[in-house]
């Protein structure tokens, strides 16, 4: 992704990870360089804004990291906002009062590299803006349990084995070494797989590919995001 480049580009020549902050609240945007800025220097605010396309006209495009609040008042959509971002350039971390999982999921699939909520520890927002500006992606301990924990009408209920089969392949095993973790048939693993498929396609998430199905895992907290 051209803004993972950029940003750690940018952040591996300074040292330090400018953030920008778009949120439709005064008193969010006066704020946030007071609980986002570290002690270690290492992280600055360089712009706020109330809307993505004033970020972008400004200084805010040159940010290592935008933090997003997930509903604005102009009517955008997460998804919307997080391309015209990554388009510009920085990594996506939404920071938002919503912790509904349907949410969650939306921004990662639009691309965002993580979702932190506002009611988090200061130091727990530096640690997600760091992992972001370092490419990686996260999500908070308790923003993984709400996911795997979910039973939205997106989440497919998967069985026991359906994911179990799932997790492995997901994390790039083949099929033959599936089966043989699980002690079962090869064609039995293929079942197991296509039902998850299956299930994911009825629910308007479709996962054709294995990568797809590795997002689908990691979105809905079968496996963790990756380190």
């Amino acid at each position: 992704m051209p803004g993972d480049q950029l940003a750690k580009g940018r952040y591996a020549l300074t040292g330090v990870i400018d953030v920008a902050a778009v949120d439709d609240h005064p008193i969010i945007r006066e704020s946030v360089a007071g609980w986002v800025t570290s002690e270690e220097a290492d992280i600055r605010v360089v712009a706020t804004a109330p809307t993505v396309a004033e970020l972008l006209a400004g200084p805010g495009r040159q940010a290592d990291v935008v933090l997003l609040d997930l509903d604005l008042a102009d009517g955008t959509t997460v998804e919307s906002n997080v391309a015209a971002i990554l388009a510009a350039g920085p990594a996506v971390l939404v920071l938002s009062a919503s912790d509904r999982p349907v949410a969650v999921r939306a921004a990662i699939h639009a691309g965002a590299r993580g979702y932190a909520l506002k009611n988090e520890q200061s130091d727990q927002i530096r640690a997600a803006i760091r992992e972001v500006a370092a490419g990686s992606d996260w999500v908070s301990p308790r923003l993984a349990y709400i996911l795997a924990t979910d039973d939205a009408a997106d989440r497919p209920a998967l069985s026991p084995q359906e994911t179990r089969a799932l997790q492995l392949y997901a994390t790039s095993l083949p099929l033959k070494s599936v089966a043989r973790r699980m002690e079962i048939s090869e064609e039995t693993v293929k079942q197991y797989l296509a039902r998850v498929r299956e299930k994911y396609a009825r629910a308007g998430r479709a996962a054709p590919t294995k990568i797809e199905l590795y997002y689908r895992a990691v979105e809905d907290g079968h496996l963790p995001p990756p380190p």
